[in-house]
């Protein structure tokens, strides 16, 4: 099983959408949303997988973002609202946020910090329902002192053989695999490089799935900046099924001007690429393929879009076929 994980912004949320309603989003992929605001986008996704009888996990103490101030912002605007049907209505939109997020789809998540881990430990919260996510190791120590108390539905570790001893239950891989590069320009260095093999191990070492950030990694801004360089990261199977990922970098990159024709560049290597007829054309790919060939510029953050839902189609294809 494949948990992606993903920052909740618009387009990592469009891009599950669009998978769902493409009927390419395979059952053996869970996504791990941790949102970064609270608005409409959100919650009509989290609509869209109860509609489609499909889990997702949510995780209700997200660390970056501005998912809690805004959901703090809603109440003060319903405090002062005067007029009532106004205020009904939005006290109305409120509750039925909170409703979906007690749907029996939606499985609630939470990034392990002191305080989680005391609530765990204290019975506050019931862990047979939830799922216990550890981003780095400074949570051993709790584990190894009481792994059999802290046995969640499925419990996220770091990639490390001594965290996983210590764990008691099913536990799945997070590991940020993806190698960014400070600048778009700097992958024409190193435009090929290898992804992950977890798809291809993590059974053989006791887990029961894996999960990773995509092309986007780890990192989190808030806001971009126009690069130099327009870049498509594309991933493929390499010769022993392991994942690999190859950057399509523009060529006019002395400035930050006409990331149009940046994009054309890209795509243009993208199609010279000595792969491109042998890789699959997933929905995501063919998305590129389609705003080249109608001489569209879709945006930067469509273009990643597009990369994270070729990745996800093409992992879970992969696992549907050979699990």
């Amino acid at each position: 099983m494949y948990f992606p994980y993903l920052r909740g912004r618009q387009n990592e949320l469009l891009c599950l959408r669009e998978l769902l309603d493409s009927d390419r989003l395979y059952n053996t992929i869970i996504p791990v949303i941790e949102p970064v605001r609270c608005n409409s986008t959100f919650f009509s996704t989290i609509t869209k997988f109860i509609e489609a009888d499909r889990k997702i996990i949510i995780i209700k103490n997200p660390k970056v973002g501005k998912f809690r101030s805004d959901y703090e912002e809603m109440k003060k605007k319903i405090d002062k609202e005067t007029d009532e049907d106004k205020k009904d209505k939005l006290q109305s939109t409120l509750e039925s946020y909170k409703e979906l997020l007690k749907d029996p789809h939606v499985i609630s998540a939470y990034l392990c910090d002191d305080r989680i881990i005391s609530q765990c430990l204290e019975g506050k919260k019931n862990l047979e329902d939830i799922i216990l996510i550890n981003t780095r190791n400074d949570t051993f120590d709790y584990y190894e002192e009481n792994g059999d108390r802290l046995v969640a539905r499925y419990t996220f570790i770091p990639k490390d053989e001594d965290f996983k001893d210590e764990v008691f239950g099913e536990t799945v891989i997070l590991e940020d695999v993806y190698v960014k590069a400070k600048r778009n320009v700097d992958y024409i260095e190193n435009p090929d490089e290898p992804f992950s093999r977890n798809h291809l191990v993590y059974r053989k070492r006791g887990y029961v799935g894996f999960s990773d950030y995509s092309i986007v990694g780890d990192s989190y801004e808030e806001s971009g900046f126009a690069p130099l360089a327009v870049a498509i990261h594309i991933l493929y199977f390499g010769q022993k099924s392991e994942l690999r990922v190859h950057h399509f970098v523009s060529e006019s990159n002395e400035n930050i001007s006409d990331p149009a024709r940046k994009f054309a560049e890209a795509m243009q290597n993208l199609l010279s690429w000595e792969h491109f007829d042998v890789i699959p054309k997933t929905n995501g790919l063919q998305n590129l393929l389609d705003y080249y060939s109608n001489g569209k510029f879709p945006g930067l953050g469509v273009i990643k879009k597009c990369s994270i839902m070729h990745h996800l189609e093409l992992i879970g294809k992969y696992l549907e076929v050979n699990e």
